[in-house]
């Protein structure tokens, strides 16, 4: 029998529902739609000064500061840079600071909290004996550089703890015998993965507390007791770099019986280049690992797994745009044509995260007219800052146009690099831009710009901290130390690091995304309480930190702090051996032994603390 297939109604109505859904999609996922699409994911903290509480003109008057004396020598660059580190890590903490060279030490010490010595020649001081007697009292003195070898300091040595002195000798890096960087117990560093330290071989007495010891057991970090005080040294030469303030923090918290100090608490991560071109073609790693070209490597496994990193462990990514790579530093400045779905489709996503679009730059070229600047990095100097504006327009334009009345917060200069005609320039070109992320921790470039977290005149500057996919010893010793002493996690990666081969350590993806699976797991494991967010709330937040002076009372069974400009809302690292008890206008968190955050919730907290 013959049979003639008949296609029913139903099939047809799938069909055409199919070719509609088809259809739709394909709408929306054009650049006409996408870029139209509601901004939900765009979160801007308000800087309202109606909601900042002031302290009563009373109750500032009978406030006081506890107050640390720095002593340095002003003829030994070491002392000042030293002096400095820890001027700078105590400023963080708001702790009001005096520093006088070895000419001015004052007569008594007793006005002080703590004393800090930053230099070696301990012989030098006018006024030793009063320093011991300071101490004896119940003063704490902070040995911040190992002391120098002298058969005439016997008597001090024995008081610090030490009862034989050898030679200087370089230590095998540093194993932490304490959580004197926050979770960081047992963790052990090689030379090489730490900065430069040189030290003493001492031997000291079992009645002291180690801290910090080398590999091979030398005494880095210890305190005694000396009466009713006590006593903190620093057996070597390192602590005058920034990426060991934490080191400085975690001592003076030890030091000092019940320790209280706020941080900015932020975890930040940018991607630079992003959105920006795709290179086209293919990369031999990447192709022999996953069969496709560069962009769709980008679309269907990088970006994925940016992806699942973020949700896993709670990042909200910064992505810093670049237009163009091209290297035009004159006008008129050209718009390169490229794949502006992905694009918007990259951005669109970014801010549906949670995330934030930046600015990196029209191209890769940093704003500078100067160069010398620019010379080791093939780049081209700009020839005046009205080049440089006119280029910034271009891209604030081209970023408009695809995600309009979304306000552009946020500029890293491309490399790490900008002068004052940049700054000018951008200030101009782009006025909305209010946060300015370069570098914490000074390169070995000399024209890197580096930043501490503060504001000036014209930016907020929110500098990035530690970079890279790999996870490395030394990035971990950056992290931790930073945690420790203000509370922030900033990082920056670039989508193009695995196809360089010095960035990428000739490492494939598959290994470098595991390292940075691993990384970011780690620190949403040990740092939990890091508030993620974007560049432009944590620029917000910063200003707030930096607003608020703290004013704290200390008595034998609480602990009350006072916040003058109070914004709503502060956090503190609190370290004590005493157990917890009532509360008053805060939160409390474990977060390690015998260290807390304290979340403060009105101008005025009140912590009891039960022996």
């Amino acid at each position: 029998m013959d049979h003639k297939f008949k296609l029913g109604k139903t099939i047809y109505l799938v069909i055409l529902f199919v070719l509609i859904i088809g259809l739709l999609l394909g709408v929306f996922n054009s650049t006409y739609i996408l870029k139209y699409l509601p901004n939900q994911a765009i979160i801007s903290m308000k800087d309202d000064e109606h909601n900042i509480t002031r302290l009563s003109e009373e109750t500032l008057k009978d406030l006081t500061e506890d107050e640390y004396l720095i002593l340095f020598n002003e003829e030994d660059s070491s002392s000042i840079r030293l002096k400095d580190n820890i001027s700078q890590t105590l400023a963080y903490m708001k702790k009001k600071t005096t520093a006088v060279t070895l000419s001015n030490i004052p007569a008594s010490f007793n006005h002080y909290k703590n004393v800090v010595i930053t230099f070696e020649e301990i012989s030098a001081m006018p006024n030793l004996q009063s320093l011991e007697e300071y101490t004896a009292d119940g003063g704490n003195v902070f040995f911040a550089i190992r002391p120098e070898i002298k058969s005439s300091l016997q008597n001090l040595y024995r008081k610090l703890g030490i009862y034989e002195v050898g030679e200087f000798v370089t230590p095998n890096g540093i194993r932490l015998t304490s959580n004197v960087l926050i979770k960081q117990e047992k963790l052990t560093m090689k030379n090489g993965e730490i900065p430069e330290n040189s030290s003493l071989s001492v031997s000291i007495d079992d009645h002291c507390t180690i801290y910090a010891e080398s590999m091979d057991h030398v005494p880095l970090l210890w305190d005694t007791t000396y009466k009713k005080g006590k006593f903190m040294v620093f057996n070597g030469t390192m602590l005058e770099t920034r990426e060991n303030r934490g080191l400085i923090t975690g001592a003076f918290s030890l030091m000092n019986e019940d320790f209280i100090y706020p941080i900015i608490d932020m975890k930040v991560v940018y991607i630079d280049d992003f959105p920006a071109p795709i290179p086209e073609g293919k990369n031999k790693m990447i192709y022999e690992e996953y069969r496709r070209d560069t962009p769709s490597f980008y679309q269907d496994i990088w970006w994925p797994e940016m992806q699942k990193v973020a949700a896993k462990y709670d990042v909200k990514y910064t992505g810093l745009v670049i237009q163009t790579y091209n290297d035009e530093v004159t006008p008129p400045f050209r718009i390169d044509e490229h794949d502006r779905n992905t694009f918007v489709q990259f951005g669109r996503e970014l801010l549906k995260m949670g995330g934030e679009v930046g600015i990196h730059g029209y191209n890769h070229q940093s704003l500078t007219v100067n160069q010398n600047a620019v010379e080791d990095l093939g780049y081209h100097a700009w020839g005046n800052q009205a080049d440089m504006e006119s280029s910034l327009n271009i891209v604030e334009n081209y970023v408009k146009e695809l995600f309009p009345n979304y306000d552009i917060k946020t500029y890293v200069p491309p490399s790490n690099r900008i002068d004052q005609v940049g700054e000018a320039a951008l200030s101009n070109a782009i006025p909305s831009i209010n946060i300015l992320s370069s570098l914490y921790i000074p390169d070995s470039m000399e024209y890197s710009t580096v930043h501490e977290f503060d504001k000036g005149e014209t930016y907020i500057h929110f500098p990035r901290i530690t970079s890279g996919y790999e996870y490395t010893k030394k990035k971990r010793w950056t992290m931790a130390n930073a945690v420790t002493s203000i509370g922030v996690f900033s990082h920056f990666i670039h989508p193009d690091d695995i196809l360089d081969d010095s960035r990428s350590a000739k490492k494939k993806w598959s290994d470098l995304g595991k390292e940075y699976n691993r990384f970011m797991s780690d620190i949403h494991s040990n740092y939990p309480w890091l508030k993620s967010s974007t560049a432009r709330n944590a620029g917000m937040q910063l200003t707030h930190f930096l607003r608020t002076d703290v004013y704290i009372e200390e008595k034998k069974d609480r602990i009350i702090v006072h916040m003058d400009k109070f914004s709503g809302e502060l956090n503190f690292i609190l370290r004590t051996k005493k157990k917890i008890g009532k509360l008053e206008n805060c939160e409390v968190q474990k977060v390690d032994e015998d260290v807390y955050l304290v979340k403060a919730k009105k101008a005025t907290i009140k912590l009891r603390l039960v022996d």
